[in-house]
């Protein structure tokens, strides 16, 4: 037990002993070094805030774009419909009309004929 106790007490040593080695060596250097890693990471979580806003931004103003872009296909799809329906009854006057025009010619031409077989027989 007391070598478990030993050994972690050397362990212990050889950190801060490494870390009073490194103070000597490079005291102000690592001090200026992780300054800038500090700034660097504050830069970093500003630019994914502002980007992470941004995206969010860039989110709404595509679903506004395609709510307003479903909104006019909407609305020109029952334009078009209307306009078909139209176009239909316009269509169905038309047969009528010439159905109407076709039976008064053929009406005619039998009336016509009827006449005509009826002076062949005189």
């Amino acid at each position: 037990m007391s070598n478990k106790i030993s050994n972690s007490k050397e362990k212990s040593m050889n950190v801060s002993d490494i870390s009073t080695i490194k103070d000597i060596l490079f005291g102000a250097d690592i001090q200026s070094i992780e300054e800038r890693f500090s700034e660097i990471n504050g830069k970093i979580g500003d630019v994914e805030g502002d980007t992470g806003k941004s995206i969010e931004a860039l989110r709404k103003q595509t679903d506004e774009h395609l709510k307003a872009l479903d909104k006019r296909v909407e609305e020109k799809m029952a334009e078009l419909e209307k306009e078909m329906k139209q176009h239909v009854r316009d269509l169905e006057k038309q047969i009528l009309n010439v159905s109407k025009s076709d039976k008064q010619s053929l009406a005619e031409m039998l009336q016509q004929l009827s006449a005509n077989l009826i002076k062949g027989e005189k």
